[in-house]
């Protein structure tokens, strides 16, 4: 905001300096932009990675606790499961992941309340359900590795200077 506010002061002033100043200024402005971005892009990254570490420990202790039964369920499917052929082996898994999709939507369309596991549930309501906003917005532009290593070159001269 400041770099943008003198931006437009050098603009209105009308100084010989202004061309290189004001080149300067939107270097500077956009080196700003790009690091927003991937500040704005790591913060998403560690909060989709709590939400898996959450969900997938969660998941194991339901395994440890209820996988024989879900096997069982799942038998007319999967009897002999380790003694098939890998394309067998696939469908076998896929026949399962959908009926499981198909129980999970049944539960879900009965309008049950969901709410966080208790081992989590503190982190996941700090963190909140999605990243928020203005952190989506911040990170919308993509940038190629090309792109990134001129902003890393570009914000290593303007710190030098």
């Amino acid at each position: 905001a400041d770099l943008e506010r003198e931006y437009r002061e050098q603009l209105l002033a009308g100084d010989e300096q202004i061309p290189r100043r004001m080149q300067d200024l939107r270097d500077n402005i956009d080196v700003k932009k790009w690091e927003i971005n991937q500040a704005a892009g790591r913060y998403i990254r560690s909060h989709e990675e709590v939400q898996h570490i959450s969900i997938r420990n969660r998941l194991h202790d339901f395994m440890q606790q209820h996988g024989a039964e879900l096997a069982a369920t799942l038998a007319p499917e999967l009897m002999g499961y380790h003694e098939q052929l890998p394309a067998v082996k696939q469908s076998a898994m896929q026949h399962s992941v959908d009926y499981l999709r198909e129980a999970l939507s049944v539960w879900l369309a009965a309008g049950e309340k969901i709410n966080y596991s208790a081992q989590d549930s503190d982190i996941l309501t700090a963190i909140g359900f999605r990243p928020d906003a203005a952190s989506r917005d911040d990170n919308r532009q993509k940038f190629t590795p090309a792109q990134n290593l001129i902003y890393t070159r570009r914000r290593a001269e303007l710190a030098a200077r």
